[in-house]
């Protein structure tokens, strides 16, 4: 799972709101609200772009419990 807090945290220190990263990402800025609200789940590829956007490695976007919990 994505971790929202970790997207929020990066979008405030980037300075960004929903509408510019949307705009950046290319999807809709609904879809970025629900993303950061844990409402919705992005693809990968939208996740890379959000990533990217962000200044992060993909990796950073996701829960550390979800390497825990397959075991």
């Amino acid at each position: 799972m994505v971790n929202c807090e970790k997207i929020k945290e990066l979008m405030k220190a980037k300075g960004l709101d929903t509408y510019t990263l949307a705009e950046a990402v290319g999807i809709s800025q609904p879809m970025v609200s629900y993303i950061v609200r844990g409402l919705k789940e992005p693809s990968i590829a939208v996740l890379g772009r959000i990533a990217t956007t962000l200044g992060v490695k993909m990796a950073e976007l996701l829960d550390e419990s979800d390497s825990e919990e397959e075991v």
